[in-house]
């Protein structure tokens, strides 16, 4: 029991209590990640990834259509991959598109970096060796969520290389930080002895991923179908590893990144189009009404009863909003 009489007494036992808890939460989390390792066994991708290579690492990449098709390209959000597309991939490929579904590593089946380049402009820099190698021409760039940040990163470093840019409910996070701010998060997430179990506690626990990806949607009948696919990939070695490794670039207020300033997106080359879940809390629809204003966007479409993954929520309506939002480019064929 932690009680006694007198200050110095009391004092102890508060002490000893007090790291008698701290041991408690150090144990439990140092055995989730004992937990998390010994899931890790599976290595195997599926047959139809592709790894493109870059200078930054391997990406892996599922590609399908028709090899002379205009090229599309689609970047997922934190913790998901290429199989999240799948829907928006077949639909695309049906007509006529030539679809590139990447793997932003840690994510999937991509590369880890070992220097955990995953700041937003590296991961731009993946995209660009990808296009090169697999587009050979400008792409349609859709980006959701944090992998908005990249794709729009991309847009504003490598205009040349994208036809248009597609916004779902990105997450650029806040506009205009103070140069070379770091929040607390991120620089407690650089710790690997404090990242690897809380990531083993959250993101790649197997008990945890319903919950998270239920916070995510407004629909949440729409979780249970998907926890498989984004299970999948989790099962590779070293995953709570990798993941942990990204974290810093999760809470990163400021890396350097045009798409963090306003005066940057204001000057965006490529037309861009937004496609938003009005239920949105995680990226709130104000935020994606202040994207486009600063980027003239030149659509908007908003999308009534769907959180943060509309393309998994509502799958019908979320390709109505993105056959509309590339309709401009169909005649560029």
């Amino acid at each position: 029991m932690c009680s006694g009489r007198g200050g110095g007494p009391i004092l102890r036992k508060a002490i000893a209590c007090a790291g008698a808890f701290a041991l408690l939460i150090v144990l439990a989390l140092a055995g989730l990640r004992l937990l998390a390792s010994q899931r890790e066994t599976d290595g195997s991708m599926p047959a139809s990834t592709s790894m493109v290579p870059t200078p930054l690492g391997a990406v892996a990449a599922s590609i399908s259509g028709p090899h002379d098709g205009p090229p599309i390209m689609l970047v997922h959000g934190t913790a998901a991959w290429s199989g999240f597309w799948k829907q928006v991939s077949a639909h695309l490929s049906a007509q006529g598109w030539r679809v590139i579904a990447i793997d932003l590593p840690p994510f999937g089946y991509s590369e880890r970096d070992r220097a955990a380049r995953y700041d937003r402009v590296s991961q731009a820099a993946r995209l660009s060796a990808v296009l090169r190698a697999e587009a050979g021409r400008p792409a349609i760039i859709v980006g959701h969520s944090f992998g908005a940040g990249a794709a729009t990163e991309l847009a504003l470093r490598s205009p040349a290389q994208v036809r248009s840019l597609v916004l779902v409910d990105a997450a650029l996070g806040e506009l205009d930080p103070p140069r070379g701010s770091r929040t607390l998060a991120e620089r407690l997430m650089g710790v690997p002895l404090i990242a690897e179990p809380v990531t083993a506690a959250s993101v790649t626990n197997p008990w945890a991923m319903g919950m998270l990806l239920r916070s995510l949607i407004a629909r949440k009948d729409k979780a249970g179908a998907w926890l498989p696919t984004l299970r999948a990939p989790m099962l590779r070695p070293g995953t709570t590893a990798g993941y942990a490794a990204w974290l810093p670039a999760l809470f990163a207020a400021e890396d350097g990144g045009w798409s963090r300033r306003s005066v940057r997106l204001s000057a965006i080359k490529p037309p861009v189009a937004i496609i938003w879940g009005e239920a949105d809390t995680v990226t709130p629809i104000a935020q994606g009404e202040r994207i486009a204003a600063l980027t003239r966007a030149r659509s908007f479409a908003r999308m009534p009863g769907v959180g943060h993954i509309p393309h998994i929520e509502d799958p019908a309506a979320f390709l109505g909003a993105l056959d509309a939002a590339i309709e401009a480019d169909r005649g560029k064929r």
